[in-house]
C-alpha cells in the first residue's frame, strides 16, 4: 500500500444518505450516551453545521430541508461531486446550504482567509467527516482532526466515522489483491478487478474438507468475500482501493483528544450499551480500567468493522434530573407496519432479543399516536438504563423513531417538507440516486424503493385500486424501466407485469403507506405530535 495515499479524486463516489448524519439524530445520540449535556432545543435553532468530504451532498440536503432556519456548509476535493451537489441543492430549491471545492488542509487552524470557503462561519456547531479518516494518508488525517477542533464552538460535536481493525484485518486481504489487480491493468481499482481477486481469494482458502494455510488463519474469509461480491459496485470500488486505510480505535482517540475533543459516545445507539453481549464478553468489556481501554475492548469483543464516533469540544456532563427530565419529554414514534412481529435484532452487539411482551405492548401503545418516553417510563418496572439500552435497539433497527418537537413547530417543518418530498419524488421516479424522503416528524431521511416512489406519486389520488396499479404500469414504462419478479428478472409479460404490481399495492397499502403518514409522508400525513 502507498504509505502517503491521497484522498482519491479519478472517479465519483455512490451518492449514498445515513440517518446517523441527521442533526436529529446526533443529538439523540448524545442524549442516550449521557455525557454530554447538549440542548435537544438546538434542532430549531440557527445552528451552524460543516460536512468535510461531503461527497454528492444528500446529507447536507436532507438536512438543510429538514431545519430551515440553520446554515450547512459542505466541502470536497471532488469537482464532480460539488457540481452535483450544487445542481441537486438547486432542484430542489434550497438556499440554505452551501458546497465548496476545497482541501480540508487549508482548515487545520481555522477559516482560510481566501479561496472558495473564505466567506463562510469561522465556527460551528456540528461538525462531520463520515468514512474520510481512513480514507486519507495520516498527514491529511492530521489535519481533518486540528480543522474539526478549530472550528467546533465549545459544547460542539464533532461525528467521525471510520473503518476499523479488528474487524478489517480479514477485509485487508481482499483490498490488497484488487489493489494488485488494478495495478496491472494499468488503473485504479474497479469492479472487475475486485471480483477477480475475491475469486482468488477463495479459491486460496482451499475447500470445507481441505482448508489451505489462509482458510486455516482466516475460517471465515470465504463466507466474507462471498457477502461483499453482492454489494453494490460503488461501495466495493470505493472500499477497496489503495486510500482506504482502516485504524484502530486508541490512536484516533488519542489524535482527538490532542485537539480538544473528548470522545463521549457513538452514532451507531446500541454500541453505548456493553451490557448487553453475552455475559462472557461482557465481563470482558466491563473489566476496562478506564473508557477508552473499554473502546478498545469492545471492538475486540465484536470483531468491529466500522465506527461511528462522536466526540465533544469541552464535554459537559448532564445532571441526573436534567437527563431524566430532558429524556422524558421525547415522543417515541411507530415505525413497523402492523405485520412486523419480530423481537430479535441485528447490531453490531450481534442478534439482539429484547423482550417480546415489551415490542408488542410498545408497538400497540404507538399504533395510534405517538406517546412521549417519561409516559414509556412510568408504564414500565424497568429503569431508567434498562429502558434506553431496549430502545437503542428498536431505534436502531428503524421500529420506534424518535422527535423532539411536538404541536406546531412539527406542523411548520411538515408544511415545508412536503415540496422537498415532491421534488425528490420527481428526481427518484426519474433515475436520480435519492433513495429517501423526510419525515417532519423524525427530523431524518427515510429509505424508500423506486417501485414505493412510483406508488406514492400517485397515492393521493382518490382512484380505485386497479386504476392506481394502471398509472403506476404507465409511469414506470414512460421512465423505461420495467417490473421485477422477487428474483429480480425483468418481467417480459404486461398481465404478469400488472399482477405483480397489484400485489405489491395492496402490501404496501396496508404495511407500509401507514407508517411513512404517521411520519408525515405521503397523503394524508400525520405531522402532529401530543
Amino acid at each position: 500500500m502507498d504509505p502517503k495515499p491521497a484522498y482519491p479524486v479519478d472517479k465519483t463516489y455512490g451518492a449514498f444518505l445515513h440517518r446517523e448524519l441527521s442533526v436529529s439524530w446526533l443529538v439523540l445520540a448524545a442524549l442516550l450516551g449521557g455525557r454530554h449535556r447538549i440542548d435537544p432545543g438546538l434542532v430549531s435553532t440557527g445552528f451552524r453545521y460543516l460536512d468535510f468530504g461531503c461527497g454528492h451532498g444528500l446529507n447536507l440536503l436532507f438536512n438543510a430541508a429538514a431545519h430551515p432556519q440553520a446554515s450547512f456548509y459542505g466541502l470536497d476535493l471532488n469537482p464532480t461531486h460539488i457540481a452535483e451537489a450544487n445542481a441537486k441543492a438547486g432542484a430542489l430549491g434550497l438556499g440554505n446550504v452551501h458546497f465548496a471545492l476545497a482541501d480540508l488542509t487549508s482548515f487545520a487552524e481555522g477559516l482560510p482567509s481566501t479561496g472558495p470557503c473564505r466567506g463562510w462561519p469561522e465556527s460551528y456547531d456540528v461538525v462531520v467527516a463520515h468514512g474520510l479518516a481512513s480514507w486519507v494518508g495520516p498527514e491529511v488525517r492530521n489535519a481533518l482532526i486540528a480543522a474539526a477542533g478549530s472550528l467546533l464552538r465549545p459544547g460542539g460535536i464533532f461525528y467521525c466515522s471510520y473503518n476499523t481493525y479488528p474487524g478489517w484485518l480479514s477485509r485487508s486481504t481482499l483490498q490488497m489483491l484488487s489493489v494488485e489487480e488494478a495495478l496491472r491493468a494499468g488503473g485504479s481499482t474497479s469492479q472487475a478487478g475486485i471480483r477477480k481477486a475475491a475469486e482468488t481469494l477463495i479459491r486460496f482458502t482451499g475447500t470445507e474438507d481441505n482448508a489451505w494455510p489462509l482458510g486455516k488463519e482466516l475460517p471465515g474469509l470465504r463466507s466474507l468475500v462471498e457477502r461483499l461480491q453482492l454489494m453494490p459496485e460503488s461501495y466495493l470500488v470505493g472500499e477497496y482501493q489503495p486510500a482506504h486505510q482502516p485504524l484502530y480505535v486508541g490512536p484516533m482517540h488519542r489524535l482527538c483528544a490532542a485537539h480538544g475533543l473528548t470522545h463521549i459516545g457513538s452514532a451507531t445507539l446500541p454500541e453505548m450499551f456493553p451490557e448487553m453481549l453475552d455475559p462472557e464478553r461482557r465481563a470482558l468489556v466491563m473489566e476496562a480500567a478506564d473508557a477508552p481501554m473499554r473502546e478498545v475492548l469492545l471492538d475486540l469483543a465484536i470483531n468491529q468493522t466500522f465506527r461511528r464516533d462522536l466526540f465533544a469540544k469541552g464535554p459537559c456532563p448532564p445532571s441526573i434530573p436534567w437527563r431524566r427530565q430532558t429524556l422524558a419529554e421525547l415522543h417515541l414514534h411507530s415505525c413497523a407496519g402492523s405485520g412486523d412481529d419480530t423481537d430479535a435484532f441485528d447490531t453490531p452487539l450481534g442478534r439482539l432479543g429484547v423482550d417480546p411482551s415489551f415490542v408488542r405492548s410498545l408497538k400497540s401503545a404507538l399504533a395510534d399516536r405517538p406517546q412521549s418516553l417519561g409516559w414509556l417510563l412510568d408504564q414500565s418496572s424497568l429503569d431508567l438504563e434498562d429502558l434506553l439500552m431496549r430502545l437503542s435497539v428498536l431505534i436502531g433497527a428503524a421500529v420506534v423513531g424518535v422527535s423532539f418537537s411536538s404541536g406546531a413547530g412539527a406542523e411548520v417543518s411538515g408544511h415545508s417538507s412536503a415540496g422537498f418530498n415532491q421534488q425528490c419524488l420527481d428526481q427518484i421516479t426519474a433515475g436520480e440516486e435519492i433513495g429517501a424522503l423526510l419525515s417532519p416528524v423524525l427530523l431524518q431521511p427515510v429509505s424508500i424503493t423506486l417501485l414505493e416512489a412510483f406508488f406514492l406519486q400517485v397515492a393521493h389520488a382518490d382512484l380505485p385500486p386497479e386504476d392506481v396499479v394502471q398509472l403506476v404500469w404507465m409511469g414506470i414504462t414512460m421512465a423505461g424501466g420495467n417490473v421485477k419478479d422477487p428474483e429480480g428478472q425483468p418481467i417480459e409479460d404486461p398481465e404478469l407485469a400488472l399482477s405483480q404490481l397489484q400485489e405489491f399495492w395492496e402490501s404496501f397499502a396496508r404495511e407500509r403507506l401507514p407508517v411513512l403518514r404517521r411520519l408525515g409522508i405521503g397523503p394524508g400525513a400525520a405531522l402532529s405530535a401530543p
